[in-house]
């Protein structure tokens, strides 16, 4: 059955089939004019044959057989170049890992159900779930901009209502005093680095030897989740040997990685779980730290526009809510109120 010049083929295949129509479209020409074909499938019908064909005439990329992991690794290209913040771009990374079973498969035919079922199988929080659905809508947004395939159902994802925030908890005297007395084990001195100067987890696996000025005991924040973020911390005398003891002559990052120069978060959060339970701590989430920074000022009664700047928010009424019911000098003030 031939289709107008140029436009490809649609023939029946001979003998008992399911799918009987065969479908070859026209790609190019050859230098002396002949037809250079590409098969599109087959199919049940006439009909479907023929729309098939029709469709690839109107947009030859989805039958161009990309799997997800093209398009992903073509939107991770074009995505990096515009956006270049390290944390964002280290998260997203650890986001991307949950879709390495859609890999394989040809991006236009993956199906709504089948994103259901990888999101309905995951055990993480919900904000980990949701912060997957953003990334996942972001590579197929790409992928439909690109005309890769015709639809978007990503937004059709279910992932459940968002759970209660987490109650914060404070690590008890006895809890740190276990901390200090176990200075041996591997990243307990990484914990108790965030207790006594508040940083996030973050701030900390991102801070390189330079920025740490023992000279004059401060360490400065460069890069950080907010404006606010991008602070000077005093080191308190309390944790001033740790920073001795841990700083690597000619190590770009302060946290060094097993194999790598810098230690990831995915890497840390399951050993300090595991720290913890064989210290027989009660457990903690990592943001603990940071509340039980600005608990511990508070109760020594720091200046509060201090514990503002050192925690890096950008107004009291979140610190106040969140954590806790000058200048250099008046920070490094609240800051040994912790010795």
């Amino acid at each position: 059955m031939k289709s107008s010049n140029g436009s490809g083929s649609i023939c029946k295949l001979k003998g008992k089939r399911r799918k009987p129509w065969y479908v070859r479209a026209t790609i190019e020409f050859s230098s002396d004019g002949k037809q250079i074909r590409k098969s599109i499938g087959t199919f049940a019908t006439k009909r479907e044959a023929q729309e098939a064909l029709y469709n690839y005439n109107k947009n030859p990329l989805l039958y161009s057989k990309k799997t997800f992991k093209n398009i992903l690794d073509l939107w991770w290209s074009a995505y990096t170049k515009k956006v270049t913040h390290k944390t964002t771009i280290s998260t997203h990374i650890y986001r991307m890992r949950a879709f390495e079973k859609l890999h394989d498969r040809i991006i236009a035919d993956i199906r709504l159900f089948e994103l259901q079922e990888l999101f309905d199988s995951m055990t993480t929080s919900w904000s980990f779930k949701n912060g997957c659905k953003s990334v996942l809508n972001m590579i197929f947004d790409f992928a439909l901009k690109n005309e890769f395939i015709d639809s978007n159902r990503v937004s059709f994802i279910e992932i459940g209502k968002k759970e209660k925030v987490i109650d914060r908890r404070v690590f008890t005297k006895k809890e740190i005093e276990t901390l200090w007395e176990n200075l041996d084990s591997k990243h307990c001195y990484i914990i108790l680095i965030l207790i006594y100067t508040g940083m996030r987890i973050g701030e900390l696996l991102n801070l390189k030897n330079e920025d740490i000025d023992l000279h004059n005991s401060c360490l400065t924040i460069r890069e950080s989740k907010t404006d606010a973020g991008v602070r000077i911390i005093p080191i308190s005398s309390r944790i001033f040997n740790l920073f001795v003891a841990h700083m690597v002559k000619d190590q770009e990052y302060f946290v060094k990685g097993d194999t790598t120069n810098q230690l990831s978060y995915s890497t840390f959060k399951p050993r300090f779980q595991k720290l913890l339970k064989s210290l027989k701590i009660e457990p903690h989430t990592i943001h603990d730290t940071r509340h039980t920074f600005a608990t511990l000022l508070n109760n020594a009664n720091a200046n509060q526009s201090s514990i503002i700047k050192l925690i890096g928010h950008s107004d009291f009424s979140i610190t106040e809510n969140v954590y806790t019911h000058k200048d250099t000098e008046e920070l490094r003030k609240a800051i040994d109120l912790l010795c």
